[in-house]
């Protein structure tokens, strides 16, 4: 707090820093039970849900909300997501960030999601019908995993990878053999710049030197991209999966590996100063704000 200038004495809230867009962040899980006590280190502490609504699927915490022969009908799904808070300053963002469990040490079955407020993290939401999704999997490594997804939501809501309103949101799964990272477009057919959203998004995670990783771009309905569209990472345990980079051909021949100077990305050294519950960081991060 500081000093009111007009009433000397009297404290007064320190300006926050907006952002471009609000963010929602949800959470959902099938685990068995799900709202397991955090046990991380003060400051990463995992939010307690409100309760659910008496007759709902999760009003029962020692019950499934759903089976493997039972799966969930969009309105299941929605109504297992759980909103864990809204923001649009930098502030309220390292708030909510602060508070939550690193994604592994979620229960297996577990998801964040953050996206812009007024778009659900649904195929079924108009924002996403018509668009697809960048998914980078991973196995076996946690480091990574809450890495990737720091550093992913940090640019998300820094701007670091908007191209006009094209990004919906991201979301973090948590699963028993390969876990999943996944940024959400609203679009599916603009082949190049969706490419360079992905080339973007690899160069900032920094993730061009590690094993058993995996990229592609998949669209959020039963259809499949047209083969060598877009760019993909093919997961290769020993080595890293730089000779394995496919890129799409295209007639200035700028196919292959990605440059490790790719221009207009940042490296994680952009978010040297960023303070979250993660260990990244510092004290604090200038947020982004465009006209």
């Amino acid at each position: 707090m500081i000093e009111d200038p007009k009433t000397p004495g009297v404290p007064m809230k320190a300006p926050e820093h907006p952002l471009q867009f609000p963010w929602t962040i949800y959470h959902d899980t099938k685990a068995k039970f799900p709202f397991t006590p955090a046990t991380a280190a003060p400051g990463q502490g995992f939010v307690q849900p409100a309760p659910a609504p008496p007759g709902s699927a999760s009003a029962n915490p020692t019950e499934p909300p759903f089976s493997a022969s039972h799966p969930p009908e969009s309105t299941e799904y929605e109504a297992g997501l759980t909103i864990i808070g809204e923001f649009d300053t930098v502030e309220e963002f390292c708030r909510y960030f602060n508070w939550l469990k690193p994604p592994s040490k979620l229960e297996k079955n577990s998801n964040y999601h953050i996206f812009k407020s007024g778009i659900k993290p649904m195929w079924e939401d108009p924002a996403n019908a018509n668009g697809g999704k960048w998914v980078l999997t991973m196995k076996n490594n946690p480091a990574l995993l809450d890495r990737c997804w720091s550093w992913l939501a940090m640019a998300l809501v820094g701007e670091e990878l908007e191209e006009g309103d094209e990004i919906c949101g991201a979301v973090v799964s948590l699963r028993s053999k390969v876990d999943r990272i996944q940024l959400w477009t609203r679009g599916k057919d603009d082949v190049e710049k969706l490419n360079g959203i992905g080339k973007r998004l690899v160069k900032l995670l920094d993730v061009s030197e590690a094993d058993n990783i995996g990229l592609e771009f998949q669209f959020n309905s039963d259809d499949r991209p047209l083969p060598n569209k877009f760019l993909s990472i093919q997961s290769v345990p020993t080595t890293g999966f730089r000779s394995s980079f496919q890129a799409p051909p295209t007639s200035a021949g700028a196919s292959g590996p990605l440059s490790a100077g790719t221009a207009g990305v940042p490296g994680p050294a952009a978010f040297a100063t960023f303070g979250t519950g993660m260990g990244i960081g510092g004290a604090g991060w200038k947020g982004v704000k465009r006209a």
